[in-house]
């Protein structure tokens, strides 16, 4: 390989040497470029949320306060929070009382964790109350369920009639939700 002429040389080295420089500068430019373009895209996705939120918050305004009071008789109600196991019986031993019941009694089982649900538990409460008859039975079910601070599901619930078949005996099995209340 031949060596260009010595006045050629500084010429062509500064030649090369723009080629090198100008090329570095058109890569940074480019990297440069792409990050801008990625910074916008962000931008305009985070934008567009903003919009859309800003678009959602009198619907979701007008539903919270639609649910607001739902959310807060449930609160109320002793669903969410710890059993109130000592409410429970003093709303049965009112019950009793009210409607003149010769025997009421009850027996409950600890607390368990439902399979149905996280942070949901069951109180299984069996009574036994009399005289009843069906109507009786209704208001008993009735009156614990207003004046009980706590929700209940009846599993089941049976009533043996005495041999005059006016009155019998109840024998019911209650299940008692409570929904642990959790941070958040």
């Amino acid at each position: 390989m031949k060596l260009p002429h010595p006045k050629l040389r500084l010429p062509m080295a500064l030649l090369l040497a723009s080629f090198v420089l100008g090329g570095s500068l058109f890569h940074i430019s480019l990297n440069h470029r792409l990050a801008s373009e990625k910074r916008l895209i962000a931008e305009k996705s985070q934008a567009e949320l903003a919009a859309r939120a800003v678009r959602e918050a009198p619907a979701r305004l007008i539903q919270n306060r639609a649910e607001a009071p739902l959310f807060q008789r449930i609160e109320h109600s002793g669903f969410i929070g710890a059993e109130d196991r000592i409410d429970w019986i003093s709303a049965l031993a009112k019950t009793r009382a009210k409607l003149n019941l010769a025997s009421l009694s009850w027996r409950m089982a600890p607390q368990t964790e439902s399979p149905l649900a996280p942070d949901l538990h069951v109180s299984n409460m069996e009574l036994s109350a009399n005289p009843v008859d069906a109507d009786t039975l209704t208001e008993l079910l009735r009156q614990l369920q207003l004046s009980a601070h706590g929700r209940f599901t009846v599993e089941q619930c049976n009533l043996s009639f005495d041999a005059d078949g006016l009155s019998g005996q109840a024998n019911c099995r209650l299940n008692w939700w409570t929904l642990a209340q959790t941070d958040g």
